[in-house]
């Protein structure tokens, strides 16, 4: 009979995720690796917290543009270069309702970039993110490869 804790030592310890920054402001980041995380997405999440973020990885620059299909919430996205520069916005990207099926506009993907990263609407506003500005991250992924870029990320605060 196992017990909870060699079946707790049988799951992986990284799940993918960790930290995007801008400035001082540091996000939890979800991370999108393989298609099959891209193409989900935050599809059907009924909120976003304003600490989270998802971050999608792309191994090369190219024009990413986002589907909005079974989306339930409104979205902040930035579309990133390999140093982290933001390329391209789009504010309050609207949902897209299960009830329209594959009838969704794409959004964004104007121009080159490495990756992008989905944020809960109304996040650039609120700290005046805009094209041009360095995000950083520190990620690893669901195999345990780590994941790191764009502008230096924010010291930890010493207690």
């Amino acid at each position: 009979m196992r017990t909870i804790f060699a079946i707790l030592l049988s799951l992986p310890l990284w799940a993918g995720g960790g930290t995007v920054a801008f400035k001082q402001t540091a996000f939890m980041a979800e991370v999108a690796a393989t298609d099959q995380e891209k193409a989900k997405g935050l599809m059907y999440r009924q909120s976003l917290a304003k600490d989270r973020c998802m971050f999608f990885v792309y191994g090369e620059e190219g024009y990413h543009a986002i589907w909005m299909k079974n989306c339930l919430i409104a979205l902040d996205v930035a579309w990133v270069d390999a140093e982290g520069k933001v390329v391209e916005t789009a504010e309050h990207v609207p949902p897209c309702s299960p009830m329209r099926g594959d009838d969704c506009p794409t959004y964004g993907g104007n121009v080159p970039a490495r990756h992008f990263i989905e944020f809960a609407a109304g996040t650039f506003k609120r700290i005046g993110l805009k094209k041009g500005d360095r995000l950083g991250w520190d990620l690893v992924l669901d195999d345990g490869r780590a994941v790191r870029g764009g502008a230096p990320m924010p010291k930890a605060k010493k207690k």
